[in-house]
Order: structure tokens, then C-alpha cells, then sequence
């Protein structure tokens, strides 16, 4: 657990030393709101870890962390946009904050600005080119995403690919180049970015339980938006396959209306739904399964248990997160 703090304070520290402001103010400004705001800072400590992992030099390992941070929270102020989303983080979005040209601006300005970052370590030129990668399929997964709010027919399956290119590859792309950066060998990058997959699928899983079974004020956005959203997350979808004739047709109905009032009256509805088919248990179960295979992966690395800890003790902290 020390170890894992004084990452994240070797980290916070870095960040601390790089100027994120410039002129005009009204595209910079942003940037600074976004990226100096204490969120998990998941991402660059995957890859810290990755690299002390595998005896890399942590100063050369700061550079992908930071523009794996940068790049994260450029999907987050355009994400927003999309959804409409007025919190992130238990404050006001960008858009919400300056407006939505002002947020599309400063997002594209810190997608170059990661990959500027990116190509700063020894190894800069593979990292940049793992991280234009990790962009455009995370935008691929983006679009997925809005195709299903209009899609009917979206199918446990499909959704699991949307949330591995959204959300997990980027989390494996972290741990793998911290793993790079430390010169470890092609076999063991391969076993930590599959424990980042299996692991980012457990995240994205239990996001959306929390989207719906946790409080504002702890998870920091508000309280259903992916009911509110019509978003085929897979509760909703776990809940299609349980439901009765009537509890199906009533969840299609629901999922289709777009209400800028009385929006609470079809979360409560939804939840209701999911609470009498015991859908929040099942997911539970599926984040169990991904849990189990991650760690599979991880003892597969071809290192001591006792190197492997503190990822592990980090791993086992996301696991049971309340936010």
C-alpha cells in the first residue's frame, strides 16, 4: 500500500510541474480544470505500476502515464457533450461550465497535447503509436455506444465488445506501456495487458451498477443518467433476457422516451424492474468471472508473486470501489 501511494504522490508531484495553461485562456482553462481535479488518476497508475513491475526507470515511465491521463480525460470532456452529462467528478462538466464549442476545443487540444507527451520517453515513437491506437478504438467504442441508445436489438455480446474497445483497452494499453517503457519481455506484456482487459471489463461492469446503485454525492455523477440516457447497459440487457412478457415490453417502452422532466419517476420505474429480476446479482456474478480471469492472467506473469503485490493490492482495490 506504500508503495502505491507514493506512486500516486510521485505522480500527483510530476503533474504539479507541468504548466497546462496559455493563452487564449478560454481553450487552456479548461484543460487545467479538467486534468488538475482529484479523480482516480486510474490510467497513470496502472502504468506506473507496470513499469516497477517489471524494474523500469519511473522517469521515463511519468511521460505515457501523463498522456494516458490526458487522453482519458479528453474522451471525458467530449463524453460529457454527448450525453449531456452536467457532473464529472461531483463538479460541473466542461461544457456545462464554458460551453459546448469551448469543451470540443480544449478536448482536441489535450488529444495532442497526450500524444506530445507520449513521444517524450526513450521508446516515444511506439508509445505515440499505441496511443493513437487505444484513441481511435476507444472512439470506436464512443460510437458503438450512441448507436445503441437507438439500436433495439443489441445483444449481451455486443455490448461486451462496445465496453472492451470504450473502456478496458485502455486500461490494458496503460499496464502494457509501463511494461514497455521497462523492457520486459513480449510473452509478460502480452499477460498484462489481457490482465487489463479482464479487469477494465470488470470496471465498465460494475460503472454501470454504480451509475444506478450509488449515491451523487459518493460516485460524483448523477443518480440513473444511463436509464436517463436510454443506454443498453447490461443490466438492461441481462433484465430483457429475465424479464416477463410484460416487464419487457414495459422496459422497451421506457427505454425509448427522452424526458426533460420527471426523469426520476422512470429511473425509480426501471430500477424497480431490475430489483424484482435480482439483475444487480447477476452482474455481479459476470464481475466475478471477469475478477477471477484477471488475476489468472497476472499469475501467468512470468515474475515472483512477491513483484506482483502491490498491482495486485491495487486490483483488489478497484474491485470493491464505491466510485
Amino acid at each position: 500500500m506504500e508503495k502505491i501511494k507514493q506512486l500516486q504522490q510521485d505522480f500527483a508531484d510530476f503533474m504539479a510541474g507541468i504548466d497546462f495553461g496559455g493563452e487564449p485562456k478560454e481553450l487552456y482553462a479548461p484543460i487545467a480544470y479538467t486534468l488538475l481535479q482529484s479523480g482516480k488518476r486510474l490510467r497513470p497508475m496502472l502504468c506506473l505500476l507496470a513499469n516497477d513491475l517489471f524494474g523500469g526507470d519511473e522517469n521515463e515511465a511519468l511521460w505515457p502515464a501523463l498522456a494516458l491521463e490526458t487522453l482519458h480525460n479528453f474522451t471525458l470532456i467530449h463524453d460529457d457533450i454527448m450525453d449531456k452529462a452536467p457532473l464529472r467528478r461531483g463538479k460541473e462538466t466542461v461544457y456545462q461550465k464554458w460551453n459546448s464549442n469551448i469543451a470540443i476545443l480544449s478536448g482536441d487540444a489535450m488529444l495532442t497535447m497526450a500524444l506530445q507527451f507520449a513521444l517524450k520517453p526513450k521508446k516515444g515513437a511506439t508509445i505515440a503509436a499505441l496511443l493513437g491506437k487505444v484513441a481511435r478504438e476507444v472512439c470506436e467504442g464512443q460510437q458503438l455506444d450512441l448507436n445503441y441508445e437507438t439500436q433495439t436489438n443489441v445483444s449481451i455480446d455486443e455490448y461486451l465488445e462496445m465496453i472492451r474497445l470504450k473502456t478496458a483497452v485502455l486500461l490494458a494499453s496503460s499496464l502494457q506501456m509501463g511494461a514497455l517503457v521497462a523492457n520486459a519481455k513480449e510473452s509478460d506484456i502480452q499477460h498484462v495487458y489481457d490482465f487489463g482487459i479482464t479487469m477494465g471489463m470488470s470496471f465498465q461492469l460494475q460503472d454501470d451498477i454504480l451509475d444506478l446503485y450509488s449515491d451523487v454525492e459518493t460516485f460524483g455523477k448523477r443518480h440513473g443518467g444511463d436509464i436517463a440516457d436510454n443506454k443498453k447497459t447490461y443490466l438492461y440487457l441481462k433484465a430483457l433476457e429475465l424479464a416477463s412478457e410484460k416487464d419487457r415490453k414495459r422496459l422497451q417502452q421506457l427505454f425509448t422516451l427522452h424526458m426533460d422532466h420527471d426523469e426520476e419517476e422512470k429511473i425509480e420505474e426501471v430500477k424497480a424492474i431490475y430489483d424484482r429480476l435480482n439483475v444487480k446479482e447477476e452482474v455481479e456474478k459476470v464481475i466475478a468471472e471477469y475478477d477471477r480471469k484477471a488475476f489468472l492472467a497476472l499469475d501467468a506473469i512470468d515474475l515472483p508473486d512477491e513483484r506482483k503485490v502491490h498491482l495486485r493490492t491495487f486490483a483488489e482495490m478497484l474491485s470493491g470501489r464505491k466510485k
